[in-house]
């Protein structure tokens, strides 16, 4: 009759592999009713294991995968955006070499967990969040702030518009491209100026055929705007404006440059968006129109569309942007990475 094996406890199994104080595993394994080759199994994962004679059942105390090496991957995701999983999981098995090697599904896994996705790269200059950057930011939130009581900020910014100016999203069947047809060319482009106060909303703007020039900029700024009230011009760096600074102003005008990498200090972005929003949705709707003028009718059609555009620029809409816009300043203050 062939004997009846049961389940070996942990005394068991200890007395087993502990066979070289004298005794021999295979004698102790007839003698505790353990088949030989069950037995051999237990004294080999003991030595291999340091005098581990049982594996580690599962949970979270025997996880292969700690807290500290999610951490590691969170920061190796912020840190290097571009690295594979195989480039994660290498760069664990450095930090952690005595911890057991995890597979790239785990690290997939550990990824899903984190809420971390695949998304398109976007370079960023390696002077937007530059020290330098960043002091500048600081130190025009601090005069921001001291003025914001007394002074008007009039922000003065342009942007280009074409008559093939187009929404960038739409709508396409699951597993299909969203496809539109256009035409080869382009066209000339018209400039739109604007002056953007947080008191009075638009105050004044300008539309002109081809690119911004300084003189062109600087006719815009003196002879266009008058304010009774004291008043600071705020622009960007751009090339066409770093001569505004010499201009011969009232002495209740004064201007301001903002700081670098900063289009987030700037509430003309935000009426621009508007703006051409509205546009990208007039052209929509005359498109098939369009493409039977002359150049010189669709330039008009252009314009028009342009300055019936600035409607949506509103005050109320303004004064929203420029406290949007203020919500930024804690970041400028306590020099933080800004990311736009």
């Amino acid at each position: 009759m062939a004997p009846v094996y049961s389940k070996i406890n942990t005394d068991d199994k200890r007395r087993i592999y502990e066979y070289v104080r004298g005794e021999d595993y295979v004698d102790v394994a007839r003698l505790l009713n353990v088949k030989r080759t069950t037995a051999y199994n237990i004294v080999k994962r003991g030595e291999q294991n340091h005098g581990q004679i049982e594996r580690p059942r599962g949970g979270h105390r025997h996880a292969k995968v700690t807290d500290a090496m999610r951490a590691v991957v969170r920061a190796v995701v912020e840190e290097r955006p571009d690295f594979t999983i195989c480039n994660i999981n290498r760069e664990l098995r450095t930090r952690f070499p005595q911890s057991p090697a995890i597979s790239q599904t785990t690290i997939s896994g550990i990824l899903d967990g984190l809420l971390v996705t695949t998304k398109k790269l976007e370079d960023a200059p390696a002077e937007r969040n530059s020290d330098r950057t960043k002091q500048q930011r600081h130190a025009y939130a601090t005069w921001l702030m001291h003025e914001v009581q007394e002074t008007e900020f009039i922000f003065i910014d342009k942007a280009g518009i074409n008559i093939w100016m187009k929404r960038t999203r739409g709508r396409a069947v699951r597993g299909k491209r969203a496809v539109r047809v256009v035409q080869g060319r382009r066209g000339p482009n018209l400039t739109m100026t604007f002056a953007v106060s947080n008191v009075g909303g638009l105050i004044y703007h300008e539309l002109t055929e081809g690119g911004m020039i300084g003189q062109r900029f600087n006719e815009f700024t003196v002879c266009r705007l008058y304010h009774p009230l004291n008043a600071c011009f705020v622009t960007d760096n751009a090339p066409a404006h770093r001569q505004a600074v010499n201009l011969p102003l009232p002495q209740n005008f004064s201007v301001r440059y903002l700081p670098p990498y900063s289009p987030f200090l700037n509430i003309c972005e935000n009426a621009f968006a508007l703006w051409k929003g509205n546009i990208k949705d007039s052209l929509a709707e005359v498109q098939d129109q369009l493409l039977r003028e002359d150049h010189q009718q669709r330039m008009a059609t252009l314009g028009l569309l342009a300055e019936q555009g600035t409607a949506v620029v509103t005050l109320h809409r303004m004064q929203a942007a420029f406290r949007g816009m203020q919500a930024y300043l804690p970041a400028c203050f306590g020099l933080d990475d800004i990311l736009m």
